[in-house]
């Protein structure tokens, strides 16, 4: 839930992009909001708190670091696209992150291999989910370049909320008042975001 604030710390400190203060002001509504919905489901080790925020520092580099990219004269010519950009970036990312598999699940590979040709239900679902999940982060992309680091951060922190109440939905879950006050909040933050510096420069 904290990767807009990440985000706008990069932009405003590393990348030299400010934030207007009253986005500022917007990002604890947004973040708290979510916390708020899903306040229910805080059981976790303070490692896997730890590994969350490494993340979030990991996806806010990422977002200025692809906008720098699309904005940079000559090289943004020779990738051709946006869609090009996310398909070398995402390969360089699989390229980089295979010693870690391997020094970690590295044995298991194998067993692996074995599964995937013999289990359908492993390969449909594996293949399916890489394709959304590809989908998913090029059109993520696409947002970016209309948009900045940050508020593509926005976007992806509103889809949890949007994901809280499809799931609930789809299994049947009953939405508390918390969960829907959080809910409400998070939808309404992302809203006030989206037309705050509008909402100033009339006033």
């Amino acid at each position: 839930a904290a990767e807009p604030a990440f985000a706008a710390v990069l932009s405003q400190f590393v990348y030299n992009k400010p934030v207007s203060k009253a986005k500022w002001l917007c990002l604890p509504v947004i973040i708290g909001g979510v916390i708020l919905a899903s306040v229910n489901e805080l059981d976790f080790a303070w490692s896997a708190l730890l590994s969350a925020c490494l993340a979030n520092v990991f996806a806010a580099v990422r977002g200025n670091e692809n906008k720098k990219l699309m904005e940079t004269e000559g090289l943004k010519d020779r990738l051709g696209s946006v869609g090009n950009q996310f398909c070398i970036t995402s390969i360089l990312g699989f390229l980089l992150s295979i010693p870690f598999v391997l020094w970690k699940e590295g044995g298991k590979l194998g067993q692996f291999v074995e599964s995937f040709k013999t289990i359908p239900a492993l390969r449909n679902n594996m293949i399916a989910s890489a394709l959304w999940f590809y989908g998913y982060n090029e059109l993520s992309t696409m947002t970016l370049k209309k948009t900045n680091a940050v508020t593509q951060s926005v976007a992806n922190t509103a889809k949890r909320v949007i994901v809280i109440v499809g799931v609930a939905l789809v299994l049947g879950e009953s939405l508390d008042f918390m969960k829907l006050l959080g809910c409400g909040i998070g939808i309404g933050g992302v809203f006030l975001y989206s037309i705050i510096d509008n909402l100033v420069k009339k006033d």
